[in-house]
């Protein structure tokens, strides 16, 4: 059975018992039942619900999804402990969007024969971070991500899951990073250009972040066991999102998402792309939306490996050749990295 409460409110009670009276013809006791409850959260007292029909000990297999992350995480943490296995859902991937498109990932030692083709999907993906949105125009690809994600996301899940009056502020700050990727977010400068007080600009970009429409990227500091708070980029969580006509900032887009990166680096005159950092290891990751490289291109990378002392840097970049600069630092095609396990 499959139910979503972002259409109806019904009470769970009350469904189960149409199901079983229309639908099994029998007591839901008594056979091996999927259940699919969507927007679950928009049930009021759901958790202790679940909990009620977890606690029978039915054949029952519920599978339960919301785009409320934060309300999802926070109510049920406690009632399911020890119930629940959560699964964070994110956007296509460059290989699942190959798949779901009917082609064929290529094998590595096949890479040259399929880079144009490769480079062709690439741009469609850009566009397409949601499945729903595979087999449609640019166009309308743009309209579905713009009115049934972000729109819905802002102007109901985080109205209501928040209950904040001042939703113009939400759509506000979306709108400016999603048109500038990678923008540093100086909340003092804009609690005034915005006319808005601090607080309010912070609890907006946290309800955009856990709503999953942006992602912060902390600067690393020298210590790389901690970060500064201030001085953090926002960027749409997929290049999809991205209102943005610049190209370079929307592949350094895809290119965070793609590997997940939460950290950059600033010091200076320079300035390293990502960070990906796990433990005590940490990788550099420079994004070049050109062709061809030169010397300057390699300074800062170089400059960041001195100073952390890290193994290994990348440079990504729109070229079609891989090789290595030196013993720490790999080039790689765009669509190289995204196919394979690099990072």
């Amino acid at each position: 059975m499959y139910f979503p409460f972002d259409l109806e409110r019904e009470d769970l009670e009350k469904i189960i018992k149409i199901y079983e009276e229309k639908i099994l013809r029998g007591r839901i006791r008594n056979q091996k039942i999927f259940l699919f409850l969507d927007e679950i959260h928009k049930l009021k007292d759901w958790e202790n619900k679940i909990k009620v029909l977890y606690d029978l000990n039915l054949k029952i297999k519920l599978v339960l999804s919301g785009s409320a992350s934060l309300n999802l995480m926070r109510q049920s943490r406690e009632s399911l402990a020890g119930r629940v296995r959560y699964n964070y859902l994110p956007p296509l991937t460059f290989r699942e969007f190959i798949e779901f498109s009917g082609n064929r990932i290529p094998d590595r030692e096949d890479y040259e024969i399929h880079r144009r083709k490769l480079n062709i999907l690439l741009n469609e993906f850009v566009l397409r971070g949601f499945p729903e949105t595979l087999k449609m125009t640019d166009k309308k690809a743009k309209e579905y991500v713009r009115e049934l994600v972000v729109e819905r996301i802002i102007y109901r899940d985080i109205s209501e899951s928040f209950r904040i009056e001042d939703v113009e502020i939400i759509r506000i700050l979306a709108e400016y990073i999603f048109e500038n990727p990678g923008v540093i977010l100086n909340v003092d400068a804009l609690s005034r250009d915005l006319k808005r007080h601090k607080k309010t600009i912070r609890n907006a970009l946290n309800y955009l972040e856990l709503s999953l429409l942006i992602k912060r990227v902390s600067n690393l500091r020298k210590s790389y066991l901690s970060t500064s708070r201030k001085n953090k980029k926002g960027y749409p969580l997929h290049a999809s999102l991205s209102t943005s006509d610049n190209e370079d900032k929307n592949l350094e887009t895809l290119i965070r998402s793609e590997i997940n990166a939460e950290h950059y680096w600033r010091e200076g005159r320079y300035e390293v792309d990502f960070v990906k950092k796990e433990d005590r290891k940490i990788i550099p990751v420079e994004v070049k939306n050109k062709e061809k490289l030169d010397k300057n291109d390699f300074k800062s990378i170089s400059k960041f490996l001195g100073v952390f002392g890290a193994d290994k840097g990348y440079i990504i970049y729109r070229g079609g050749e891989e090789y290595t600069v030196s013993e720490t630092i790999t080039v790689l095609p765009v669509t190289k990295l995204l196919l394979a396990e690099y990072l």
